[in-house]
Order: structure tokens, then C-alpha cells, then sequence
């Protein structure tokens, strides 16, 4: 079920609160640890989820998205 549920996650993407490479972010009402792994962060930068791992979401910088687009997720 949490395969399931991660998988639905790719593709998806939020602004980064932090400069960290480490984080946790609400995506389809679930909480997810997440792990930048491609990229430098900084406070704003448009992260993307494009693979996962049995304990994190793995994601990468990607400013060229937009929070117009339909896979964006508000980071609370």
C-alpha cells in the first residue's frame, strides 16, 4: 500500500521552505520525509518528486515549473 501511495506522488512537485536537502512535505494528505538529490535548495526553489525509496521521496531542483501547473502541491 505505501508503494502504492508513493508512486502516485511522482511528478509532483512544491517550493522548498528551506535551503536544506533534507525535509517533509503534506502531498495527497500524507506526510513524506523527502531527500534533494539532484540540485542546491534555497528557500523558494521549485522541488519535483521523480523516485522513492522504501523510507523517502526522492527529488530534484527544478525552478522551471510554476504553481499553475495541475501536479503542484502547497507545501504547509
Amino acid at each position: 500500500m505505501a508503494d502504492y501511495q508513493m508512486q502516485k506522488t511522482i511528478g509532483t512537485f512544491f517550493r522548498s521552505k528551506t535551503d536544506k536537502l533534507r525535509g517533509t512535505v503534506r502531498i495527497l494528505g500524507s506526510w513524506y520525509d523527502y531527500k534533494v538529490v539532484d540540485g542546491q535548495p534555497e528557500a523558494g526553489s521549485m522541488l519535483e518528486v521523480t523516485d522513492f525509496t522504501s523510507r523517502e521521496l526522492l527529488v530534484v531542483v527544478n525552478n522551471e515549473k510554476t504553481e499553475s501547473e495541475v501536479n503542484y502541491i502547497d507545501n504547509f
